[in-house]
């Protein structure tokens, strides 16, 4: 049997994901493609529009409340190669328990259904998220602004690609 590497789980040791709590979470596209949109450079700020995919994520994140009513979504960005989302558990759900990684399961499950009707074989997700407990109110505001300035901070994004890039 061939020896597969041990890879490190990006969780936090021994904390419960499906205690109420708020979140910084990123999700990136397939091999960082840039399949969720394109960034119109503008001289006031930057603009964000949306492809199909970015408006089946942003339309997922929206119906996301109905399905999982313990969550609520603080903030979200939809980059053209990745998604931020701030979230917050409010309560408790004794009867089902579920945990953040369920909530994102479910959302990358249903963009990439949804997905799959227009594109059938096109890869979408990254297959790992990373994520942040948020452990006070600076942390929040933090990330509540970092989330807000994405896209006009797009040019200084590691994973945006230089002009001269071929």
């Amino acid at each position: 049997m061939e020896d597969r590497p041990v890879r490190k789980s990006p969780r936090l040791k021994g904390y419960d994901y499906s205690t109420p709590g708020a979140y910084a979470i990123t999700i990136n596209a397939y091999k960082n493609e840039h399949i969720f949109g394109r960034v119109e450079f503008g001289q006031i700020g930057n603009t964000m529009h949306l492809s199909d995919i970015g408006q089946i994520i942003e339309k997922t994140i929206q119906g996301l409340a109905e399905r999982f009513p313990e969550f609520e979504m603080l903030n979200y960005a939809i980059m053209p190669n990745h998604v931020h989302l701030l979230i917050s558990k409010k309560i408790e759900n004794d009867e089902e328990k579920r945990s953040m990684s369920d909530y994102i399961c479910a959302f990358k499950s249903l963009v990439y259904n949804e997905t799959r009707k227009i594109y059938p074989k096109r890869p979408i997700w990254h297959s790992r998220s990373y994520d942040r407990i948020i452990r006070n109110d600076d942390e929040l505001e933090k990330y509540w602004r970092y989330i807000e300035f994405n896209v006009d901070k797009w040019e200084q994004d590691l994973l945006f690609p230089p002009l001269d890039a071929k």
